[in-house]
């Protein structure tokens, strides 16, 4: 049965079971070449950052951007895309 109403870049439906959907937004992630990876020290403060934000829904998806942000913070060319703030700035630090 083909799924219909991908959100974010990575394609993956929104009508899948929470479960299903942690697993496809994980395979995913894996698929993601490594040199396109971010670190992984950075990659959890990501994840710690958008896990404290208000525009988390559902503890899966950024309300400004639509992305699932397991998949958004793997990657090393994007950026946190709240309005006139990057919170993930600055990750050298960490």
């Amino acid at each position: 049965m083909e799924r219909k109403n991908p959100i974010c870049l990575c394609q993956i439906p929104v009508d899948l079971q929470k479960s299903e959907m942690f697993e496809a937004i994980a395979n995913y992630v894996n698929q993601i070449p490594k040199e396109l990876r971010t670190e992984d020290r950075i990659y959890e403060r990501r994840l710690t950052i958008c896990s404290q934000c208000n525009a988390l829904i559902g503890g899966l998806t950024c309300k400004y951007c639509g992305c699932f942000v397991l998949a958004r913070a793997r990657k090393k060319s994007q950026s946190c895309p709240m309005p006139g703030k990057n919170c993930w700035e600055n990750m050298d630090n960490y």
